[in-house]
């Protein structure tokens, strides 16, 4: 049987020797993303976090946080950008500073047009979420995201994941960090396996008690590539190429080091 708990306890351990924080100085820095919850935000709280999400799916996250202002300039409300019409668009396209990719920025302006339907409809965009009761069941959690796919531009597969991380709902992003180590360690078949990987996410969470986004962000930083100053690191361990192979604490059960070896 899958030890998730011992196996997400090395990880930590490892990510802990590796980087160059003290042990108070981790739980200060890492500790934040153990009290992400679901919590109550204006509608235009919520746009923003959409807007975001929609940016940074398959992007750096360093070149989104660098052309945050641009964006937030050029997204500044639901309601302002609801109201965009092509004249709109061509000038955030021409605006040098801004993330010219034009098939994110035609769908922040539907997804406020969304917006503003479903707060005529809900009254606000937390009653809306709040009304499929998403913490009740893993069910209505699917909903949801099946919901928001549906709805909303640019919302799918992952990006539908993150949005829902975001907002404090009890499942994990499966990137393409999150996957590669899943399937490393045999816990799904292939990377397309999405809904496969959330669920071992969320075993993980239940092993260990630990909130899920905490488990995301060190599962992330254990594969991400780059140096990671904010998180006290030069570099990932379970790297796609290359892995860091001689500091792992998993190779013991990792298919790619047995393969290879």
């Amino acid at each position: 049987m899958f030890n998730y708990k011992n196996i997400f306890e090395r990880i930590e351990r490892t990510i802990k020797n590796q980087c160059s924080f003290t042990e108070i100085e981790f739980e200060k820095q890492f500790g934040l993303f153990k009290h992400f919850e679901v919590k109550k935000r204006t509608d235009n709280e919520f746009f923003e976090m959409l807007t975001m999400i929609i940016f940074y799916s398959g992007f750096r996250a360093s070149t989104v946080e660098n052309k945050k202002q641009t964006i937030l300039r050029h997204f500044p409300n639901y309601e302002v950008v609801s109201n965009y019409s092509k004249v709109e668009l061509q000038n955030i396209l021409a605006d040098t500073q801004m993330i010219r990719n034009e098939r994110k920025i035609q769908s922040c302006i539907a997804n406020a047009k969304v917006f503003n339907e479903v707060i005529k409809t809900y009254g606000s965009f937390q009653n809306y979420l709040e009304n499929f009761e998403a913490n009740n069941s893993f069910e209505n959690l699917i909903l949801l995201k099946e919901e928001l796919e549906y709805r909303f531009s640019y919302l799918g597969g992952t990006t539908a994941y993150h949005f829902l991380t975001d907002l404090g709902f009890n499942v994990l992003k499966p990137d393409r960090v999150i996957l590669r180590i899943f399937k490393r360690l045999e816990l799904i078949e292939n990377e397309k396996q999405l809904l496969k990987a959330v669920i071992q996410g969320r075993k993980f969470a239940e092993a260990t008690g630990l909130p899920i986004r905490y488990i995301d962000i060190v599962l992330v930083k254990y594969g991400q590539e780059g140096e990671s100053k904010k998180f006290g690191l030069k570099n990932g361990i379970c790297l796609e190429k290359n892995p860091n192979c001689e500091v792992c604490s998993l190779v013991d059960c990792c298919k790619y080091f047995l393969k290879v070896n």
